[in-house]
């Protein structure tokens, strides 16, 4: 999930960089993208779906993107002048994504953390 969060994020830097947009920008504008798809693909594979979509999470999401954002844009401008723009995109992601991870596992998506999970055995027997 995480690596196809960043090919997409990577190819509309890449494109948007392409079409003369400031490669920082683009970059943020990839991010914006690829979180909208990670928090989809997260509420549905990463938490199992278990605490349903909502707008409040969504908005939740949402702002602590930003901040992971803040943090991405920040390594990505520092590591790309260096190491050049596919690792300075992969640091920025890894940095956004931790911090995007640990606030959604802890905040956001807590409840399907606290949810029970019925074995197989059990469930048999419920049905």
């Amino acid at each position: 999930m995480g690596g196809f969060c960043f090919g997409v994020q990577y190819a509309v830097m890449m494109a948007l960089a392409g079409a003369g947009v400031d490669l920082s920008l683009a970059n943020a504008a990839g991010f914006a993208l690829s979180a909208q798809v990670n928090f989809l693909l997260s509420a549905v594979f990463t938490w199992g779906g278990a605490v349903g979509l909502s707008w409040l999470r969504w908005a939740s999401y949402n702002s602590t993107a930003l901040l992971g954002l803040a943090m991405n844009t920040a390594v990505f401008s520092v590591v790309h002048r260096t190491f050049g723009s596919f690792l300075g995109t992969l640091a920025g992601v890894g940095a956004g994504a931790v911090f995007t991870y640990l606030v959604g596992n802890f905040l956001i998506f807590r409840q399907a953390r606290r949810a029970p999970i019925a074995s197989t055995a059990e469930a048999e027997i419920a049905a």
